[in-house]
């Protein structure tokens, strides 16, 4: 079993993609802290493959997660995130399903819709720069922003999304005035 990870991971650095290994499970940084990070104004592309802002969503409750279709961990993410925007109908909350795979971004709508992931819109980090920016060091990896712009919350790793715990925690986010 061991031998088989490192050559995964070989394989992986081998095209350039040493950022796709997904994270330990579990490990996050709360930023609930008084002064959180502001989460920088990331350029994407949305479905469309039309390039965007992330300001663009600028006054709601994003969840931005960070996939790759070769990452199992991360489609069972996806599909908690699923319900996760599926509970939450008309409210300012945004779950921007970032994939980071260099195919084009009709793969990454034909992997969703084969997950019926129907909640999610696909978005894509075409040359991969946020994820640099933000120094991701495994897949999937996910940030809560809140209404105000600030990191409260980054995780690395597949996470119970749609929970009590995660549910009390955006409405709490909602309820927040995005001044």
């Amino acid at each position: 079993m061991k031998g088989w990870f490192i050559k995964a991971v070989l394989a992986a650095a081998s095209l350039g993609l040493s950022y796709i290994v997904p994270a330990g499970s579990g490990s996050a940084e709360d930023s609930s802290a008084a002064n959180p990070p502001y989460m920088p104004d990331l350029r994407l592309a949305d479905g469309s493959g039309l390039p965007f802002n992330l300001s663009r969503y600028k006054g709601a409750v994003i969840v931005l997660e960070f996939w790759s279709t070769s990452c199992g961990p991360c489609f069972r993410d996806l599909e908690a995130l699923n319900h996760l925007q599926g509970d939450f109908p008309g409210r300012p909350l945004m779950v921007l399903a970032v994939n980071e795979d260099p195919g084009s971004i009709q793969q990454v709508k034909a992997a969703m819709a084969r997950q019926k992931l129907t909640y999610l819109k696909p978005f894509a980090d075409p040359d991969g720069a946020a994820a640099q920016f933000l120094n991701l060091r495994g897949l999937p990896t996910s940030f809560v922003v809140d209404r105000l712009g600030r990191m409260v919350l980054q995780v690395e790793g597949p996470q119970p999304w749609n929970g009590e715990a995660m549910e009390k925690r955006v409405n709490f986010l909602l309820s927040q005035s995005p001044q």
